[in-house]
């Protein structure tokens, strides 16, 4: 005479094996909340003041990772990518001392893509590669369009 339990236990061995899902989406969604809060956003600030020249051999490089943006102003103002206005060249070189040192171990290096406006002035443009220069900074890429179509 068998107990209950094993006697009810021998009329469901034919039944398939049910496998709770349950705990399998909690820890997709533990996964996934993870990885969002783990990761780290990139996000480019674009200033619309700034008009690009129009260059008909411009290429998009391909590689852009350790890049330090810096936008020249027709007046003579420099913004760099998170929107904040630096005047002097003592302030661009501080920035490119500490894009440097983030970057230093990286395989590519840090650069600095330079965004004038089309009427900037040569002397501004100087003005941000030489303050970039003395930060460490040696590379170099210059923004410009491929057509006029975004005048």
């Amino acid at each position: 005479m068998a107990s209950s339990k094993l006697q009810s236990a021998m009329e469901h061995q034919g039944d398939d094996a049910k496998m709770d899902m349950s705990p399998m989406i909690d820890m997709v969604f533990l996964l996934l909340i993870f990885f969002m809060v783990a990761s780290r956003m990139v996000t480019v600030k674009v200033d619309d003041k700034i008009k690009p020249p129009v260059a008909d051999e411009s290429i998009r490089p391909d590689n852009v990772k350790g890049r330090i943006i810096f936008n020249i102003r027709s007046d003579g103002t420099f913004t760099a990518g998170d929107g904040k206005v630096t005047v002097t060249e003592d302030e661009i070189t501080e920035r490119s001392t500490t894009w440097v040192e983030r970057f230093k171990d990286t395989e590519t290096g840090p650069s600095l893509l330079l965004r004038a406006h089309r009427d900037a002035s040569i002397r501004d443009l100087k003005k941000v590669t030489k303050a970039a220069a003395l930060g460490g900074i040696n590379k170099v890429v210059f923004g410009s369009l491929k057509t006029g179509k975004f005048d």
